[in-house]
């Protein structure tokens, strides 16, 4: 493996971009950033001297440009990023900032699709509070209800379900219901009970654990 490059003598401009860790570092003043090799930093700006203000988590610092790789100048949709990551700090700072809850990726899928997918209970929270349009369609006709259907995540079902414009029998391009998608008996049986009710009186929910 090669040696890392020496650190940059320490002495910008405002840019959302994601950058990958090609080496491992370790913060060597209070306002410096620790990371991994392999570690995904979210670059909140640069400067000339060679240090990019990072965030990882839920911590941010100064981290040398030269220890990064970067895998895109920009990032198309950084909401999209927080939201299948749950990195909840960054997603606020984002929400903060403006940035549509309802912007599309190329697959069609708004963050919403993403937090919902990947079971980020916290995120989809956050994200409805922001009321976003919440039987939006991907390319494949799916919602984030079908997404979280399917990934078995019955917190989030029962969220998304929470909301007064759910549509619990919706299709998607092939005819399947989130029900149909569903892979957990429970998830299964709180569709089947929400679809059965008028209301969705009477859904019952449950907790579900973040998962990476």
């Amino acid at each position: 493996m090669a040696a890392p490059p020496p650190r940059p003598t320490r002495p910008g401009k405002k840019e959302i971009a994601v950058v990958e860790a090609k080496f491992a570092y370790t913060a060597q003043n209070p306002d410096e950033l620790s990371f991994e090799e392999g570690d995904i930093l979210y670059v909140l700006q640069k400067d000339d001297a060679g240090w990019w203000k990072c965030r990882s988590g839920d911590k941010e610092g100064l981290v040398p440009a030269n220890y990064v790789g970067e895998s895109t100048v920009e990032i198309e949709n950084p909401m999209h990023e927080a939201a299948k990551r749950g990195n909840v700090a960054f997603l606020a700072e984002l929400l903060a900032a403006g940035v549509s809850v309802n912007g599309l990726d190329r697959a069609g899928n708004s963050p919403l699709h993403w937090a919902a997918r990947a079971g980020k209970t916290d995120v989809v929270r956050m994200l409805l509070e922001q009321k976003p349009a919440i039987n939006s369609k991907n390319k494949l006709g799916d919602t984030p209800l079908h997404n979280a259907a399917w990934g078995g995540h019955l917190a989030v079902v029962t969220l998304l379900l929470s909301q007064p414009d759910i549509q619990v029998n919706i299709k998607n391009n092939d005819g399947a219901t989130p029900q149909s998608l569903s892979k957990s008996d429970d998830v299964a049986a709180l569709l089947i009970q929400f679809g059965n009710s008028s209301s969705g009186a009477g859904a019952v929910g449950g907790e579900d654990e973040d998962s990476d």
